[in-house]
């Protein structure tokens, strides 16, 4: 029986065209559990998902490229601006303030896949449309901080002002095709200037939102409406199904030996129930998978490492991955005032009625660290006397009881609120459909919540649906009304971003509510002295003054916990045998992407020449007991 289903699951791999294909057509298939809404949204007006990113490494260069060592390399630059090499300066502006110019310089052998060079117009292009008023853009201090000035078609500087010790990691700004979307961009700036910014700001967020959308979704990009810069070009998205990518002819990087002695074309097959996900790699139908794909307990269930000897590697990846749920605190949404979830009582009662230390040692063995804060244990400003959650749902009981709830008839809290009505501790709770760990995830903390008299109402949808700005950040209209689970990749530098509420240097708020377009990702948590020593710490060049400032914001948010803070993942991959240079650590791109050079994929078989060693990077789970 068990043989006549792996056969009938071979069967429909192979009648979708996808499986088997590796080193003997030189192609690549990728498996991922999340596929993205658009691709090509270089704003981030509509999307910001992790797979999206990921495949835009196939798809485009930008200045500068995060090595597996985390270190900076030139990409469509002709070098990586530093003081020595006379390309940075930095003024000192007064207050502790610095203002940094960043003078960059294209190479000349760089083209858009259509054969249109690549200028300094597509970078000033880019410039115009993300400083535009009423940008619904997730990070307004870059914006508000940046300046550009084009000196001919290959140089330019980009200036931050005051600048934040992370400006120079990375490319300082992005690019976007002039010539493909300046026509459409001048209609849409036409509508957008007949609107009132104050009155209208949901329409000039549609406008934004619909001019990325003349370019990015499926049906545009399978229209040829968008080019390329990087080292592939996209050829056939079929939604809900798979994305096609191919070589580009015109990628002027030329891996060792010869670009036909690597990967020619690449196919990401998107099946968001990881179990399907799981049981295609057994079938043979995927030779990587994504880093966003498999759950850590997956890539170590026995069938798969059984299977996996002389046909795969497994690979467990340390990666600054934060597991969390974010609350909704939006006091205006009916749900959140009834359940008071903008108070930090009632958001430390939570955490301490969920056996996070019981969730890791039931699901990954313990080896998935339980987190204090967002910020990772081995950061050199962690700070590791925070106030901490372990459980006890008999304290977590305390603090309701002193909330004013009261165990009713059925095993639900309940209370009567000031206007008199009775309300149940019922929780909305959110997260990626078909994610198959934290789905059980959210049973675990449903059982946990419900000893204490919390009632959870699980409400989830695919990724595509719940990272859309739509939902994801329109928590003030209610969009999402209680808990969401997701992970923050914070990458190689952390600016605690998604924790502030004003910020001091430039006057930005990052709430999103109508008023600023839902620009920015805190949900409502607003604390005056972590905002102020955020300030400091932003314009501090010195790494031990710098500490100080960023250990006294962890005790305030460890007491205040605005978000819930689950644990710190190792993303798993898998490859097969005989496929080099898809690789992850913990800083590859700064996130970890296995994608980071994608012009060095290939098959060893095929002629590819083995740049990266995974083992240096990653623990091999096939060696473990």
């Amino acid at each position: 029986m068990k043989k006549k289903s792996w056969a009938w699951i071979t069967g429909l791999l192979l009648a979708a065209g996808l499986a088997f294909a590796g080193p003997g057509n030189n192609s690549l298939v990728v498996g991922a559990s999340q596929e993205p809404r658009v691709i090509g949204d270089f704003w981030s007006f509509v999307s910001s998902a992790a797979i999206a990113s990921e495949i835009e490494n196939f798809l485009w260069a930008g200045l500068e490229y995060i090595d597996i060592n985390g270190k900076d390399h030139a990409y469509l630059a002709t070098e990586v601006p530093t003081v020595e090499n006379g390309r940075v300066k930095v003024t000192d502006i007064g207050k502790g303030k610095k203002r940094i110019d960043i003078k960059y310089t294209l190479r000349d052998d760089i083209y858009w896949s259509d054969g249109t060079p690549i200028t300094t117009k597509d970078v000033a292009f880019y410039y115009e449309v993300g400083k535009y008023p009423g940008a619904p853009v997730q990070d307004p201090s870059y914006w508000k901080r940046i300046s550009l000035k084009v000196l001919d078609d290959k140089n330019f500087v980009v200036s931050f002002e005051p600048a934040y010790f992370y400006d120079l990691v990375g490319s300082a700004i992005g690019l976007a095709p002039e010539h493909v979307m300046r026509a459409e961009w001048e209609k849409t700036k036409a509508e957008i200037k007949k609107l009132d910014p104050k009155k209208d700001a949901a329409k000039i967020t549609e406008l934004f939102q619909g001019f990325v959308a003349k370019f990015a979704t499926p049906q545009a990009l399978n229209q040829g409406k968008l080019v390329f810069s990087g080292p592939f070009t996209l050829k056939k998205w079929v939604p809900g199904s798979s994305m096609e990518l191919v070589r580009n002819k015109r990628f002027f990087i030329t891996p060792p030996g010869g670009a036909d002695k690597y990967v020619q074309r690449v196919t990401y097959r998107f099946i968001t129930d990881t179990n399907a996900l799981l049981v295609a790699i057994l079938g043979g139908g995927v030779d990587a998978t994504s880093s966003v794909a498999l759950t850590f307990d997956q890539a170590r269930a026995p069938q798969l490492v059984r299977r996996a000897k002389g046909r795969y590697q497994i690979w467990a990846v340390p990666g600054v991955i934060w597991e969390h749920a974010e609350v909704n605190k939006f006091a205006n949404v009916q749900e959140v005032k009834d359940l008071m979830l903008d108070k930090k009582e009632t958001r430390q009662a939570l955490l301490y009625a969920m056996n996070r230390q019981g969730l890791v040692d039931a699901f990954f063995d313990g080896l998935q660290p339980v987190a204090d804060t967002w910020v990772h244990f081995q950061d050199p400003n962690f700070n590791k006397n925070v106030k901490k959650y372990p459980y006890d749902p008999e304290k977590a009981k305390k603090i309701l009881a002193s909330l004013g709830w009261k165990m009713g008839p059925d095993g639900i809290l309940e209370r009567t609120t000031k206007d008199g009505r009775k309300v149940k501790f019922v929780l909305e709770y959110v997260t990626t459909a078909g994610n198959r760990i934290r789905e059980r995830t959210e049973v675990f903390f449903q059982n946990d919540l419900k000893k204490v008299g919390i009632k959870v109402k699980i409400n989830n949808a695919p990724a595509s649906v719940v990272f859309s700005n739509d939902f994801f950040s329109k928590a003030y209209d209610g969009s999402w009304k209680g808990l969401f689970e997701f992970a923050w990749l914070f990458g190689i530098v952390d600016d605690a971003g998604v924790f502030t509420c004003h910020d001091y240097l430039t006057g930005e708020t990052y709430v999103p509510t109508p008023k600023n377009n839902y620009s920015g990702v805190n949900f409502n948590w607003c604390n005056e002295e972590f905002d102020r020593l955020r300030a400091k710490a932003m314009i501090e060049f010195d790494a031990n003054k710098r500490r100080e400032y960023w250990q006294k914001m962890q005790a305030i948010w460890a007491e205040e916990v605005p978000a819930l803070p689950y644990y710190w993942r190792s993303n798993p991959i898998v490859v097969k045998n005989g496929l080099v240079n898809f690789v992850s650590s913990t800083y590859f791109g700064s996130f970890g992407y296995p994608t980071t050079t994608a012009w060095l994929i290939g098959w060893k078989s095929r002629g590819a020449k083995p740049v990266y060693d995974q083992a240096k990077y990653g623990i091999n789970v096939l060696e473990q007991k």
